[in-house]
């Protein structure tokens, strides 16, 4: 039998992966299931470098921002 959603959604990752780990010695799998896994880590991969790119563009954008005000205060003060 299986659990309610609601019951499904109280379970830790870690309950998850348990009850996972003693079903799976016990079901036969397609390739789809493979798939599916190279999905999620490629998915993982893209998500890890947008992170990275997100964090490089607020830099440079600080950058920026420090070196516009620097240089307004160089305008304005150079007259």
């Amino acid at each position: 039998m299986s659990e309610t959603l609601k019951e499904l959604r109280s379970l830790s990752d870690e309950e998850l992966v348990v009850r996972h780990d003693e079903l799976a010695s016990h079901t036969q799998v397609g390739v789809q299931h493979y798939l599916s896994e190279l999905a999620r880590r490629d998915h993982d991969r893209q998500a890890k470098a947008i992170l990275r790119y997100t964090t490089w563009i607020a830099i440079m954008t600080i950058i920026m921002t420090v070196t516009t005000v620097l240089n307004v205060f160089v305008f304005l003060y150079s007259k």
